[in-house]
């Protein structure tokens, strides 16, 4: 081969290789220093620690309004007979304030990639963003962040906790069913005797609900019912094989020398249930989950195993108390936005598909995320 021949062919490798450096680091956006990934993580402050294997909540608020919250939910049932199985951890307004919205008018909606990576100091599974509103402002549930308005009851904390951890439907009507849900069923039978009734009305009006006036029917009570507050127990204390569950330990957790991989896509129910992939990027801090839902990743790894989560990028539940009525003003909307996936760095993974129902809406690839730039 003639010398000139040969050196283009050494140019040509050279180009290529620094186009798979480019694009490589584009998709992984990794954080490159300690420095780097302080400015993206702030001060987590912890608040009380439960036990091994908790849920952790991290709130956004000042130290002694995350602590009110805290307390009341301790001293709420299923919650206040299983304390050992929730960590609660805040991050200070003077650190951060999240940038909040008013959704279609009628919510609060504290919901932002940025909300997610700064949540990402802390061990994380479920956040709880505290505003001071008008009270006629509804609180939100979305994914696993909870965007609170102070001057509604602190039932409120309750009902959205519900949607978020354990994925319960509104008992008020009209409202939508996530598939996933459990407590609002077409059979009494269903309650298998954990019920103190059968009363007719669960978002539908074809569905029934164990309690007349439970905590997701109306803001005027502090009680699940003893069925819903069995499927909270599952979620508090359930583990299977091949599931993620969060991180917690009585000792120290260095966030910054963690990282995640972060899938910022979209759903469209109108659109044959289209999901679109925006970006995936490595970021630095905790995993944590990313709520509970009708929706789940499998990520496939080169090994033939799997490990799953679940989550639900398709509704946002908004609620609030009406003046002098028993009933919930609220509604579960379908959500126009971007969500925000976090999914664990595993070496030898392959591919992630995002599933609704036992259909795959869309499968990624996972192998550029880990991939090594070529030698010349």
């Amino acid at each position: 081969m003639q010398p000139k021949w040969i050196l283009i062919l050494l140019i040509s490798l050279v180009v290529v290789c620094i186009a798979i450096v480019l694009v490589v680091f584009s998709l992984n956006s990794r954080n490159l220093s300690p420095d780097e990934a302080q400015k993206q993580l702030i001060d987590c402050n912890s608040l009380q620690f439960g036990g091994e294997g908790g849920k952790n909540i991290v709130f956004f608020s000042n130290e002694e309004t995350s602590k009110q919250y805290a307390d009341y939910l301790l001293n709420q049932e299923p919650y206040s007979s299983n304390k050992n199985k929730l960590n609660f951890y805040y991050i200070d307004s003077n650190d951060y304030t999240p940038v909040c919205e008013t959704y279609k008018g009628i919510a609060i909606l504290c919901y932002s990639k940025e909300l997610i990576k700064k949540a990402s100091s802390c061990p994380i599974d479920l956040i709880v963003v505290l505003k001071n509103e008008a009270v006629e402002m509804r609180s939100s549930s979305y994914m696993n962040v909870m965007s609170l308005n102070i001057n509604s009851p602190k039932t409120v904390f309750l009902h959205e906790l519900g949607h978020a951890l354990a994925s319960l439907a509104d008992e008020y009507i009209p409202s939508k069913i996530p598939s996933s849900s459990k407590n609002c069923q077409k059979s009494c039978e269903s309650y298998q005797g954990l019920n103190e009734g059968c009363f007719q009305g669960c978002s539908n009006e074809d569905y029934s609900r164990s309690i007349e006036n439970g905590i997701m029917r109306t803001l005027q009570t502090k009680s699940y019912g003893k069925f819903n507050e069995a499927l909270i127990l599952e979620k508090l204390t359930g583990e299977s094989s091949g599931k993620l569950t969060g991180l917690a330990t009585k000792n120290p957790v260095d966030c910054s020398k963690q990282e995640y991989v972060l899938i910022d896509g979209s759903y469209n129910s109108e659109n044959n249930e289209k999901i679109e992939i925006n970006s995936k990027t490595i970021e630095t801090g905790c995993l944590g989950t990313n709520g509970a839902g009708s929706f789940e990743y499998k990520l496939n790894l080169q090994s033939g195993e799997s490990l799953t989560d679940e989550f639900n990028p398709e509704l946002i539940f908004t609620d609030s108390q009406e003046t002098g009525n028993n009933n919930i003003n609220g509604a579960a909307l379908d959500y126009q936005g971007n969500f925000f996936l976090k999914i664990p760095i595993v070496e030898n993974a392959k591919s992630l598909e995002i599933i609704k129902d036992k259909q795959i809406l869309i499968e990624l690839n996972l192998e550029d995320v880990t991939a090594r730039p070529c030698k010349i």
